[in-house]
C-alpha cells in the first residue's frame, strides 16, 4: 500500500524524471494558498489546501524524503513589518504597535552533491501584493529566503518543536500580536481570493 506522500507524488508528478519531480512538487506546494489553519501538520495543509511556512515546508520535505532525498531544516528570525508588502491599515496597526519577531522555516535539499535552499512560503498569487515569490526554479540553484534577512539562523532536527520554543520565549504581548497578525492576514488574503483580487 502506498504512503499518503507517495499518493500525492503520483497525483502531482507521476512519471516525471527526478529533477522535474523536485521542481513540480515545489511549485505545487508553493501555490497552496498561504494562511493560518491552526495546524502545522503537513497532511492537514495538503487536505485543507492552505498553510503557513512551517506546515508547507513540512509537506514538501515529506514529499522530497519520499523521493529519497536528504533535507536539513533551518529557522531564521525575522520581522513581518520588513516585508515589502502594502498591508491594509488594520494589519499595519498591529505591526507598528509591537515589534513582532517570528521564527521563519525553510530548508535545504541535497540534489546531486549540492545542498540547495528551498522556501515555499508565499503562493504565486501573492506576488501581486508585493510578497517575494520564488518562481522559475530550475531545481539546481538556491532559492531566496522570502523574509527580510538579518536575524539569527538555527539549524535543527526538530524544527516544529524549536519553532514552538522560540515563539514561547517571546514576550506575551508579542506572542498575542503575532497570532493576531496571522489571523488578520489570513482573513485579508482569504477575502482577496474570494473576490478575485488576487
Amino acid at each position: 500500500m502506498q504512503s499518503e506522500y507517495q499518493n500525492i507524488i503520483t497525483e502531482w508528478a507521476s512519471g516525471q524524471p527526478l529533477v522535474q519531480q523536485v521542481v513540480t512538487l515545489f511549485e505545487k506546494v508553493r501555490d497552496i494558498p498561504y494562511g493560518d489553519i491552526g495546524s502545522r501538520d503537513p497532511l492537514d495543509v495538503y487536505r485543507k489546501n492552505k498553510g503557513t511556512c512551517s506546515g508547507k515546508h513540512e509537506l514538501l520535505k515529506g514529499l522530497y524524503r519520499e523521493l529519497g532525498l536528504e533535507v536539513k531544516d533551518y529557522l531564521v528570525m525575522h520581522r513581518f513589518k520588513q516585508l515589502p508588502v502594502k498591508f491594509p491599515d488594520e494589519i499595519m496597526d498591529i505591526l507598528e504597535r509591537t515589534d513582532i519577531v517570528d521564527p521563519h522555516n525553510y530548508f535545504k535539499v541535497k540534489i546531486g552533491d549540492k545542498w540547495l535552499t528551498v522556501d515555499v512560503t508565499w503562493d504565486k498569487a501573492l506576488k501581486k501584493l508585493g510578497f517575494p515569490i520564488n518562481e522559475n526554479w530550475d531545481g539546481q540553484s538556491d532559492m531566496k529566503v522570502v523574509v527580510a534577512p538579518g536575524g539569527e539562523v538555527y539549524e535543527s532536527d526538530y524544527p516544529i518543536a524549536l519553532k514552538k520554543s522560540l515563539i514561547q520565549s517571546l514576550p506575551a504581548q508579542v506572542q498575542a500580536d503575532r497570532q493576531l497578525f496571522l489571523d488578520t492576514t489570513t482573513k485579508w488574503l482569504d477575502h482577496l481570493r474570494e473576490t478575485g483580487d488576487i
